[in-house]
């Protein structure tokens, strides 16, 4: 008989109610407890979807359900203590990315979920998207050659400005493109990094060019700016760009071949990441939040991606905005 995962969901901000969703349409998962500060939008959607239990504190929730993992999916600069306490209630746990901005934090949460034998899942959801999981079968299969530069262009419209301004961009949209970097290049260590920014609007850095220096000498490109039109189709604008000594790969958002055409707009949505099919959310999130649950249902350590991993990518996004402040490439 196949065991039923239960289930809570800590935070239920537009990202927590896109994993609830996709956790109440997933065979063999039980979501039985909601987490968050806003009471009555935690019994709302309790209500809508049929969760027992409503909290607006991540112990008490600890203390009085019995649970088998936890999904994480505060701010991301609130992520350390729900993690730590899930953790240490004997459960395991999936935490949105970043796992935090702080890179002794991450540290702690993933030392920790390896001194308790729990597992720790961060979701770097384009491991599981299509087209970046492509290049990446093609770089092994020796596809594209030797991998000589990844380029990753992360752009956002300028309305996104004040939902992301409590601590840097970079962890926001950057580390998407640093992880798929180091993933795209590895066996390949990063020794060098060197950013510069720009604050345009006077909210903080909204303009990051960063460039990635590999051991062998190959270069990885970070480009994020939150400066695109309110009008821009979906959300902001998103390429790839994978140069090999036998191949390129290039992958673009929007570009999937939907749009809606009117007199007003043109709007691309997303087929992708997490697009709404019959009320039900599906996509590399979803592929991605199935994964987790896949390897808690065979108990698999979870490798997509490896905790070493998130934490090689961390230490490269700090050593990317040091650079910033100090005005000069610093090691990495």
């Amino acid at each position: 008989m196949v065991k039923t995962i239960r289930v809570a969901v800590i935070g239920l901000g537009e990202f927590g109610l896109l994993h609830l969703n996709i956790l109440k349409n997933l065979p063999g998962v039980d979501v039985v407890a909601l987490v968050s500060r806003n009471e009555a939008r935690a019994k709302e959607l309790a209500e809508r979807y049929r969760v027992p239990h409503v909290f607006q504190d991540t112990d008490e929730m600890l203390r009085r359900v019995e649970l088998d993992a936890a999904h994480v999916v505060t701010e991301d600069t609130r992520h350390l203590a729900p993690t730590l306490s899930a953790l240490r209630a004997g459960l395991d746990v999936f935490v949105e990315k970043p796992i935090s901005h702080d890179l002794t934090e991450a540290r702690q949460m993933v030392e920790e979920a390896a001194r308790l034998n729990r597992k720790l899942m961060v979701g770097h959801i384009l491991r599981f998207d299509a087209r970046c999981a492509a290049i990446k079968e093609r770089i092994q299969r020796g596809g594209l050659g030797r991998v000589v530069t990844v380029y990753g262009r992360r752009n956002m419209a300028r309305p996104f400005l004040d939902q992301y301004r409590d601590a840097n961009r970079l962890y926001t949209t950057g580390v998407h493109d640093i992880d798929l970097i180091l993933w795209y290049f590895e066996g390949r260590k990063p020794v060098e990094a060197y950013m510069k920014t720009i604050d345009v609007c006077g909210k903080g850095d909204d303009v990051f060019w960063g460039l990635i220096t590999m051991e062998d000498g190959s270069l990885g490109v970070v480009e994020t700016n939150w400066l695109l039109p309110a009008a821009t189709p979906w959300r902001g604008h998103i390429l790839l760009e994978v140069i090999g000594t036998e191949g390129t790969a290039l992958a673009e958002v929007p570009g999937n071949g939907l749009a809606f055409w009117s007199d007003q707009q043109v709007e691309v949505p997303d087929t992708g990441y997490w697009p709404s099919v019959h009320g039900i959310t599906v996509g590399a999130l979803r592929d991605e939040i199935a994964w987790f649950i896949r390897c808690l249902v065979e108990d698999r350590p979870i490798e997509i991606p490896r905790p070493a991993e998130v934490l090689a990518g961390l230490k490269v996004a700090d050593a990317l905005i040091r650079s910033s402040k100090e005005g000069h490439p610093v090691g990495v």
